[in-house]
């Protein structure tokens, strides 16, 4: 499966990142089942971005994103309120059990039949991995009650390594200086001012100024806010 290691050619808000050692055991694990393709999609936690790994066609990944389809899609809902496997087929969209229903259209145009999704949740982070597959709707719903706890265990352990070892290929994280992420640690635990000025060793008045800079950077109204968004993109533990 060819992933070309460029940008496709989408808005700011997507962005399409090539093959990793990690996305090719993926497929390794994933294709014996008869899963021919797969979409993992990213949610970014601060801000309304998305970002993903696919071995779709660029023809795909263009609709689906340009389209507005993933604004929409029900198992980007799904996947954000279980942590439950969960199979579907390109029918549920068709025949609108799922929305929305142009998305069937879509796969059927790829040859897609249905799926297995299975929702992540890691350090706050929410990733919907989408397991495609050409077989009959029968073969897929019965590869999902023989073998979907094998292919949950496979991607809950493959999916946080993504993250955790490249996580900017899922989540676009502020940039922050390293001042501004000492000053962010010491406000994760509860700090004040004069109290991170006396760890950092500077003045009240840039304590001050550098919490307006995380407070701006991270789009929070306070500091209770801002070391949430921190978290969830995971700029600290």
């Amino acid at each position: 499966m060819d992933y070309s290691g460029n940008k496709i050619s989408h808005p700011d808000a997507f962005a399409l990142y090539p093959e990793t050692a990690i996305t090719t055991a993926l497929s390794r694990f994933s294709e014996p089942l008869g899963m021919d393709q797969f979409l993992i999609v990213g949610v970014n936690g601060t801000e309304p971005v998305f970002r993903y790994l696919s071995t779709c066609s660029e023809q795909f990944l263009r609709a689906y994103f340009t389209d507005g389809h993933c604004f929409s899609d029900d198992l980007i809902d799904y996947c954000q309120q279980t942590l439950a496997p969960r199979f579907w087929s390109t029918h549920d969209y068709q025949s609108a059990t799922l929305a929305p229903k142009t998305l069937g259209n879509l796969l059927a145009q790829e040859n897609i039949n249905g799926g297995i999704v299975i929702p992540v949740h890691y350090g706050g982070a929410i990733v919907l991995v989408n397991f495609f597959s050409s077989q009959t709707c029968d073969e897929i719903k019965s590869v999902y009650h023989q073998h979907s706890t094998i292919l949950s265990d496979i991607t809950l352990t493959l999916i946080p390594r993504i993250i955790k070892e490249c996580p900017d290929y899922l989540f676009m994280r502020p940039t922050l200086t390293p001042k501004s992420s000492e000053c962010l640690l010491y406000m994760a635990k509860g700090m004040t001012n004069p109290e991170i000025s006396e760890l950092m060793q500077v003045s009240k008045d840039r304590v001050k100024e550098l919490v307006s800079q995380i407070l701006s950077q991270l789009g929070a109204a306070n500091r209770t806010e801002a070391v949430l968004k921190a978290k969830q993109s995971l700029l600290i533990p």
